[in-house]
Parts: structure tokens; sequence; C-alpha cells
């Protein structure tokens, strides 16, 4: 089925959908923005992308949003569009005015877009059983990496030189030469059955993906300890694993052509993989009793 487009309150085909060239998200990357993946026409961790988005949205300083207008648009998107595997795109802008550096006064109406388009788990579930090369790249993100916002020229340029140098990823290194987070995932790490990641703060996104896989470690009676490690140690780490929306739990093997590891997806990545995926499939079983229970 073809992708389906809300755009401040009506549904168009992607290709059909535009917004006036004085957008401030056009001209600053004035917007927020989420993905959420959809299994089986259900969409995974809604809660907590809406949780962030609010959160985002409150940290820009962006207001006149219904979030609860935008969910029902993006659940009725989804249901219009047919799609049952699939990703569900958000982004709110401040909306349309003279471009001016300050915030439109009086406040202007936010845009408002939705996108569910078809999704095709098959190649990455074929990078998740063999695991994935990465490169290093310096960290030049502003300071609130924890807004989840469109300003991504950064990201983007990091991640193009992991393409350019054949890598799937580029895990990105702070000015104190310490490991952050990687260009659109986040990074955890195993070291002597300890799985570890950069701490929360303004330095990294906080991941829905791995907010899910913290309890899924815990789950494990693994242990998990937030911690700031330079590269050398990071390469020298048993395991190193990418989580997110797509990805799921993504095992790192190289880094910069050197191997983690052996070279393989280690034990704790497969426990944890097979964890989120059952994690997922729990879930979904569970929609008959919730159906019944709404119908009672």
């Amino acid at each position: 089925m073809p992708a389906l487009a809300f755009l401040n309150g009506g549904l168009m085909s992607p290709e059909a959908a535009s917004v006036p060239i004085t957008d401030r998200g056009f001209l600053f990357g004035d917007a927020v923005y989420e993905v959420m993946r959809v299994y089986r026409g259900r969409i995974w961790l809604e809660d907590a992308h809406f949780d962030r988005l609010e959160r985002s949205l409150d940290a820009v300083r962006m207001t006149g949003v219904d979030l609860g207008a935008v969910r029902t648009a993006a659940q009725e998107t989804l249901a219009r569009s047919g799609l049952l595997e699939a990703t569900l795109y958000i982004q709110i802008t401040r909306g349309s005015a003279p471009r001016k550096h300050a915030f439109p006064g009086p406040a202007v109406k936010p845009t408002v877009l939705v996108v569910a388009q078809p999704y095709d788990d098959g190649p990455t579930s074929a990078l998740r059983a063999n695991g994935v090369s990465t490169i290093s790249h310096p960290d030049l993100r502003w300071g609130r990496c924890d807004i989840k916002s469109t300003n991504l020229l950064a990201n983007v340029l990091a991640n193009e030189a992991a393409h350019q140098a054949g890598a799937y990823e580029a895990i990105l290194i702070d000015h104190e030469g310490k490991v952050t987070e990687a260009t659109h995932s986040s990074l955890l790490w195993v070291r002597g059955g300890v799985v570890s990641g950069s701490p929360e703060g303004n330095e990294i996104l906080p991941g829905t993906t791995r907010g899910c896989m913290l309890k899924l470690i815990q789950e494990a009676k693994l242990a998990f300890r937030e911690e700031r490690i330079d590269l050398p140690s990071l390469q020298g780490a048993d395991e190193v694993l990418l989580a997110g929306t797509t990805i799921e739990v993504l095992p790192v093997v190289g880094i910069d052509g050197q191997l983690v590891g052996t070279g393989r997806p280690g034990p704790i990545g497969r426990t944890l993989q097979s964890a989120y995926q059952s994690a997922v499939q729990q879930w979904l079983a569970a929609e008959p009793l919730l159906r019944a229970e709404l119908n009672s």
C-alpha cells in the first residue's frame, strides 16, 4: 500500500503535501519530530514517543500544539493508510511567518505533519544477524542533543562520512574525546558482562528504544551503568550495540576497521535482540485481550 500524509488537517499523498517557503521549519529548522515503528498496524512504544515529543515541544517553547489531536491524527492517518508494517513520522514546526529569528508575535499556528509509509524490515534483519561496521567521527552537534529537533546537519555529515567509508553508522566523539552516541541511534557497550551507555543529559537523545532496552536488561538480570568512555575503550569492549526505532538491537562488529570482540555478534547482544523481539510479540499478542476489555 502507498504512503499517506496528514498536513494541517488534510489527508493526501506525501508528494502532494507542501508548506509555504516562510514556514519556520523550512527556514530555521524550528521544528521537532518523532519516528515510530508500526507492527501489524499498531504503534510500538507510542506513549514513550509522545512523552518525548511533549518534552521537545516544551524545551523549544513551542506552544499552541494540541498533542491529543496530533495523536488522533497519527492514529487515523495510519488507519486510513491500511499499512500494517510501517513507520509513522510526525513533525511539528512553529508555523509560517515573516523571516525573523525571534518567535513570531503574535504566535502563529504550528504546522503539523504526519506521514505513514511502508517499512520492510528484511534488509535490517540481515544486518542484525551479522552485525555492522562503523566509523568514529567528531560530534559537531549543538548543545541540546536531548531535544529531538530537525536540526540534523551535523548528523547528516557524519553519517555521509560513514557511507563514504563503506560503514553503516558513525559513532560520535565529543571535544573531550568521549563517546556520546551514533548519528541516528543510541549506543551501548558490554565489558565484563556489564552493559553500559553514556549518561542521559543534554549530550544525547533519550532514546525510546534505549529506554525499552534498559527494562529488558533489568529483566535479564544484567547489570547496567552509565559511564563516559573514550574511543579506545569502546573499541576494546566485548560487545557494542546500536539501538533504534527501526534497527531494534543491532550489533556493531567493527569500529574504524578494528574488530569489536570476536568480530561477530556477541551473546549479550543476541540475548537482548531476542528479548526485544519477544517484548514486541507479547505486546502484539495482548491486542485481543485489550479489545475485549474495551468492548466489555
